[in-house]
């Protein structure tokens, strides 16, 4: 190799040379692996954290909606109503509601008392059409009990409970075989009992079974009997402990909004959902000025609980963040140690005709390439630690998130790839601020005084 030799074989073996090193040498190494705890850690905790607040938008979506217009006396509920309502730009779905606390009465022998549960009075389909009740949160059995799903058998359809699917399956086939004009009239049949559903846990702690019927007892001394048709599963204890969903013309009769006379049935308020991309605070403004009514947001409902998480959320973002940058010291010595051990090589280098800016790019390389291949392993074993936290738990007893305070049995994890990505572009950014300096030391190096050894 002479002084003749192309700049671009010359940057191209500089690269080379800043690569090996990264690949072969014990302080690269420890560089890396620097890199890679430094990541780890960060992704492990903030997935966890970012988990919570997730779980918080699961339980806004499964007690609450996008804009809630609400009364403290109050609504009368007409179809003209909720057409107002539905034909605010932005709307997507309207649902009624009615919200009031009750006893469930078990109807067992010598059983005394009663059950204390919170009635959510609403209409299936239309809380469905709002982003409730979801397929996913229903059919599930106790959390501590850990009996899995219901059998088919045991399941209902929203309100429709077993009774009622066996009169209609009657029904079906009077109509079907032409029995109700030809054949005697079927044998009498005893009107079924409205179903409600109950959140898991309340089931468990009552020891009530699906198909079990109950009576509920409203403010205001009005009674209601029911059965139990179906079980929901949050995964988030508020609900799954208090709520029992029923058919709004029994949250209306136990709150006293059942329709007397001529005035019409009333109800707490109605849900609200928005279309994709409107902004929640300015719908929430049209639906007050045209209800005449308070209209709040989701996050205002719950802004306690949203700005605390939040809180948490960021703070635990900055001190991972601060981690991070300890990892600069960790990274400028193991590279200002790489200069000084390669010193003879760059002054060769350099020797042969490298340009400087070569040699500082080969060490700028060298360290990139360590955060970001240090950072995808730090990825994967924060991931890994993530995966394994309900595993150890479960194995082990150890409640790492009680019961007591988020009703599943798993952590609640965020699996969201912008975070590892993002403390990787951070980590990139912190070793490129480390490595700068030694990469400049590298190209100061003077290849005279190096090959006569000084």
């Amino acid at each position: 190799m002479t002084a003749a030799t192309p700049p671009r074989l010359l940057a191209m073996l500089a690269w080379h040379i800043g690569l090996r090193y990264l690949r072969r040498l014990r302080t690269a190494r420890l560089a890396m692996a620097a890199i890679t705890l430094t990541v780890a850690a960060p992704v492990a905790v903030t997935g966890v954290t970012q988990g919570l607040a997730d779980a918080l938008k699961r339980q806004a979506q499964a007690n609450e909606s996008d804009v809630t217009v609400s009364s403290w006396v109050g609504m009368a509920d007409d179809q003209l109503g909720r057409a107002t309502l539905a034909a605010v730009p932005g709307v997507a779905g309207v649902a009624p509601y009615t919200e009031n606390f009750s006893m469930m009465v078990p109807h067992q022998v010598g059983r005394a008392g009663g059950i204390p549960c919170l009635i959510d009075g609403i209409e299936w389909q239309a809380d469905s059409s709002v982003g409730r009740l979801a397929p996913a949160v229903l059919h599930t059995a106790g959390v501590r009990g850990g009996a899995g799903r219901l059998p088919p058998s045991q399941r209902g359809s929203g309100f429709l409970t077993p009774e009622w699917r066996e009169q209609l399956c009657l029904l079906g086939l009077a109509v079907g075989t032409d029995l109700g004009a030809t054949a005697a009239p079927l044998p009498p049949h005893l009107p079924p009992l409205s179903g409600v559903v109950a959140g898991c846990w309340l089931l468990s702690d009552s020891a009530l079974t699906v198909g079990q019927q109950v009576e509920l007892v409203g403010s205001r001394a009005s009674r209601w009997p029911v059965v139990i048709s179906d079980v929901l599963g949050t995964g988030l204890l508020e609900v799954d402990k208090m709520m029992l969903l029923a058919p709004l013309p029994v949250g209306q009769a136990l709150g006293g909004y059942a329709p007397t006379g001529e005035e019409l049935p009333r109800v707490d308020g109605y849900r609200i959902k928005a279309l994709p991309h409107v902004a929640l605070p300015d719908l929430a403004a049209r639906l007050a000025d045209v209800s005449g009514e308070r209209a709040d947001t989701w996050q205002e409902r719950r802004r306690n609980e949203v700005l605390s998480l939040e809180y948490q959320r960021n703070l635990m973002v900055v001190v991972m963040l601060a981690i991070q940058a300890i990892a600069v010291f960790v990274v400028y010595a193991v590279f200002s140690t790489l200069v000084a051990e390669k010193r003879h090589d760059i002054g060769v280098l350099l020797g042969l005709g490298a340009r400087r800016r070569d040699i500082a790019l080969a060490f700028v390389i060298a360290g990139l390439g360590a955060c970001l291949l240090g950072g995808a392993a730090g990825w994967a074993i924060g991931w890994g630690l993530m995966g394994l936290a309900s595993v150890l738990s479960n194995h082990f007893g150890i409640q790492f998130f009680p019961q007591d305070v988020y009703s599943g049995t798993d952590a609640p994890l965020s699996w969201d790839p912008r975070i590892p990505l993002g403390f990787i572009a951070a980590m990139a950014c912190i070793g490129l601020v480390a490595i700068t300096i030694p990469a400049i030391r590298a190209a100061r190096i003077q290849p005279l005084r190096t090959l006569q050894g000084d």
